[in-house]
This record gives structure tokens, C-alpha cells and sequence, in this order.
């Protein structure tokens, strides 16, 4: 088992653009869930999980896949010479008012990230900055 994350989702190595789209059933779901909670449940931009046995496990499981997202996000970016720098803006808080409503930059930064993964191409393996 161990083998198998640390070949998927470690930060160095690469990740081929056919590899990443593999992962795509499962990371447009978990979004657009993640969406609805912000949408439906949100305040001011963010989501407020009580401290109860299941708003752990949902602040938990949110959190693991974030980080696995980060670090297969990660590993395409590096494939496709894209800078990784890119990938810690979601992390921030960032949330505009727009009419009554907010505006989540660090959402909006996150499905951006997930499509250029899913698009740019992979740079030739003789053109690779190791």
C-alpha cells in the first residue's frame, strides 16, 4: 500500500496527463460536492463544520483529499513544466463579495489547477528540468 501512494501521490516524480485523467471520475464529483457544501452551507464564503463526530470526519476526509489532490496535482504540473507555485494559492482563504453573495478565489483557483492538469500536454522527457 505504501508503495502504491508513494508512486501516485508524492511530490517529486511525474504524472503523464493520461494518468491524471484516470483520477478525474472521482476529483469532478468530490468538487462539485464541495461546491454544493459551499453553496448550500456556507457563510460568508466558507463552510463551518460543528464539533461533532461527523463534522470531524468530514473536515478530515476533506482534508486528505486535498492534500492527495495537491501532490497528483503536483506531479502533472512537473510533467507538463508548469510551476508547482501555482498550487498553494487555494490553500488561502480568499472570498469576494459579489452582490449578497461571496465569490471563493481559492475554489475558483483549484478548478482551474484541475484543468490544466487535465489539458496542457506533457513536455518532451529529453526537455525535463530535473
Amino acid at each position: 500500500m505504501g508503495i502504491w501512494l508513494e508512486q501516485r501521490f508524492a511530490w517529486h516524480g511525474y504524472t503523464r496527463r493520461d494518468e491524471y485523467r484516470r483520477w478525474l471520475p472521482l476529483v469532478i464529483p468530490a468538487e462539485a460536492l464541495l461546491l454544493a457544501g459551499l453553496w448550500f452551507y456556507g457563510r460568508n464564503g466558507t463552510i463551518h463544520f460543528p464539533s461533532t463526530i461527523a463534522g470531524i470526519s468530514l473536515v478530515t476526509a476533506g482534508l486528505v483529499y486535498r492534500i492527495a489532490l495537491l501532490f497528483l496535482t503536483a506531479r502533472r504540473f512537473r510533467s507538463a513544466g508548469l510551476s508547482r507555485g501555482w498550487l498553494f494559492l487555494p490553500f488561502f482563504t480568499i472570498n469576494l463579495p459579489v452582490g449578497g453573495y461571496f465569490w471563493s478565489v481559492g475554489t475558483t483557483i483549484t478548478l482551474l489547477t484541475i484543468f490544466a492538469g487535465a489539458t496542457v500536454d506533457d513536455v518532451r522527457d529529453e526537455e525535463r528540468i530535473s
